[in-house]
């Protein structure tokens, strides 16, 4: 990192958690295309996410769902953004920490979807529930009469009309009703990385909050406000009820799990060490000191002591003496550097924890 500008040098710029899931996702992607144009299964029906009170919901979809996508369009700009900034985060973090990450944010992001649609579709189910539970001609009407989901309307009008005509099949209405109430539930199907891929930018955010971003490859604006922009677009759409399809919630709530476990990592880090900080690196691998609120300014480090004693002796170094010195604990700077980029800074020890503090206030 050096001025705001994320370079290469010394990270990995296809790590190997981000190329698995770029593999997976797109292998998923063309079977679900030739396993539809086969006619051999819907893949989205199994693995899509579908509402938890459907007749096809299976709780593994909560895993499976953010590998699914609609369209190729919606596989290339989430796999596009997942590698553009999940690639940074992944060399900081480390693998392991990068994917569970991922994954925690993709299940916040769809247990945030299917709160605000248990909000929304509650009342209506609940007048279901309450003909179901008592069939009766009057609790039918007050079904049809108190409904507000119009994709039902239709149905429930046309039933009643049936009932009105025929008030013996009342057995069959509520046959008939149960079979509404399961294909209108399992019309909600999530699909997608973005939850996902929207918790990886708001820890990109977060981790290098003054990064260029180019919208469109053309205006630039930091990532702090990236994020913050997305985050309340993302918001403004999901209130405002579109129609385009898209689980603006489902955006939301990848970010607010992604903010919510980057504190309480963070947390767990000041009960074990108070020292610790998150590390940025420059070209030449040596760490700059960057504190975990992204929005304060860096420590001044520029007055330094131009004097070098030994620790065992406490006399002045020799300029021959003082290369070795340096040159030991570069060498030793690449190794726990290598160390945190395959591992994350956690699997540290606390000796290589030490030695990394303090090389960064030198």
């Amino acid at each position: 990192m050096n001025n705001g500008q994320i370079r290469m040098g010394g990270f990995n710029i296809l790590p190997n958690g981000v190329k698995n899931l770029l593999i997976i996702n797109t292998l998923l992607f063309f079977a679900t295309v030739v396993f539809m144009r086969g006619g051999i299964c819907d893949l989205n029906k199994w693995l899509g996410l579908h509402y938890f009170k459907a007749p096809d919901f299976y709780p593994w979809q909560f895993i499976t769902y953010m590998f699914m996508h609609g369209n190729f369009g919606h596989l290339f700009f989430n796999m596009f953004a997942l590698w553009m900034f999940g690639a940074a985060v992944e060399n900081t973090w480390g693998t392991k920490k990068f994917l569970i990450y991922y994954i925690i944010t993709g299940i916040g992001a769809a247990i945030t979807h299917y709160i605000i649609t248990f909000v929304e579709i509650g009342p209506a189910m609940a007048l279901f529930n309450q003909f179901l539970n008592a069939p009766s001609f009057d609790t039918y009407r007050y079904l049809v009469e108190h409904n507000q989901i119009p994709q039902l309307q239709g149905a429930l009008q046309n039933n009643y009309q049936v009932l009105q005509q025929n008030p013996d099949a009342l057995n069959e209405l509520v046959a008939a009703t149960i079979t509404l109430q399961d294909s209108y539930l399992n019309r909600f199907l999530l699909i997608g990385a973005s939850g996902a891929v929207y918790g990886i930018l708001l820890a990109f955010g977060w981790m290098y909050p003054n990064n260029m971003i180019y919208i469109y490859f053309l205006f630039p604006i930091k990532a702090k406000w990236f994020v913050l922009v997305f985050g309340a677009l993302e918001l403004l759409y999901g209130v405002m009820g579109t129609s385009d399809g898209v689980a603006h919630f489902a955006h939301l709530g990848g970010m607010v799990f992604g903010i919510l476990l980057i504190f309480l990592w963070n947390r767990h880090d000041r009960q074990g060490d108070d020292r610790q900080t998150f590390y940025k690196f420059t070209d030449n691998r040596s760490p700059q000191r960057d504190w975990r609120w992204p929005f304060r300014k860096r420590e001044d480090t520029s007055g330094k002591s131009k004097y070098y004693v030994s620790q065992e002796s406490g006399r002045p170094l020799s300029d021959a003496e003082f290369n070795a010195r340096k040159a030991a604990d570069k060498d030793r700077l690449d190794r726990i550097l290598d160390k945190i980029s395959q591992s994350g800074y956690d699997a540290l020890s606390k000796e290589e924890k030490d030695f990394l503090f303090h090389y960064s206030q030198k």
